[in-house]
């Protein structure tokens, strides 16, 4: 299964600060990172429609002001309380990938774990 435009990031701590880049830069410019695995991640243009894969990142893009770009999140993404709204695409042990897809993301940022691996491998 593979999502038209779209992008997973296999983040780091130390990649909070990439979120605030991807999502301040010019709306027309493309966006190119490079993942904890070395990948290199590119967007033609900012993401205006992400879903998040860990409560943390969640946290994370509303702490870098990118909260409004959210489209979905896993359970457990409950911080900030507006978090708490986001439509769920399951867990960290079962992605439901039809409840992803359906969200249309641009960008599906994710953490690396046990539980998420094979979900994100698909995505």
């Amino acid at each position: 299964m593979q999502l038209n435009l779209r992008a997973i990031i296999q983040s780091g701590m130390h990649r909070a600060m990439l979120l605030a880049l991807v999502f301040c830069a010019n709306v027309h410019a493309q966006v190119r990172v490079t993942d904890d695995y070395g990948r290199d991640v590119r967007l033609a243009a900012s993401a205006q429609r992400v879903v998040s894969l860990a409560p943390h990142l969640t946290e994370l893009m509303y702490a870098a002001g990118a909260g409004a770009k959210l489209a979905g999140a896993i359970d457990y993404s409950d911080y900030p309380p507006e978090a708490r709204s986001l439509p769920r695409v399951g867990s960290e042990a079962a992605i439901d990938l039809e409840a992803l897809v359906a969200l249309a993301p641009d960008l599906v940022i994710a953490w690396p774990n046990a539980g998420s691996a094979r979900a994100v491998e698909r995505i």
